[in-house]
């Protein structure tokens, strides 16, 4: 039988630590990557949080859907998703020019994006961390 709880702390763990890298990102000015390694963040923490209560189908990197799958558990996800869904938008758009017509990512971004990004996920995995740890 799986240990739920273990593959959460897991998770988590690699959460937590995709959050203090984003940070790292940001202080050195790679403002692409501390946005995508925000929205990494918060999509690891809320898979913890999926993998925490048991579920068995956990996939995907919208952060919006997987906050939908994490509602089936606790309807106060609902209270996060808001902030969460906002990182979505850093998942391919910080990493691949085909994204940015005439640009490319490491141009596209400054530091208002990293802190926002570094914001919103930090919101998201001290949500998940009430609950998991």
């Amino acid at each position: 039988m799986p240990d739920h709880e273990a593959e959460g702390a897991r998770w988590l763990r690699q959460a937590i630590q995709d959050l203090e890298d984003a940070d790292f990102n940001r202080e050195g000015s790679r403002f692409n990557l501390a946005c995508f390694l925000g929205q990494q963040a918060a999509e690891k923490a809320v898979k913890a949080y999926l993998y925490h209560r048991g579920a068995e189908d956990v996939w995907g990197h919208s952060l919006n859907d997987l906050c939908e799958d994490a509602k089936i558990f606790e309807m106060f996800f609902d209270t996060v998703k808001s902030e969460a869904r906002q990182l979505d938008k850093y998942y391919e758009i910080t990493r691949y020019p085909a994204f940015l017509p005439g640009g490319i990512p490491s141009e596209a971004f400054d530091r208002d994006d990293a802190d926002r990004s570094i914001e919103l996920s930090q919101i998201v995995v001290d949500f998940v961390r009430e609950r998991v740890v």
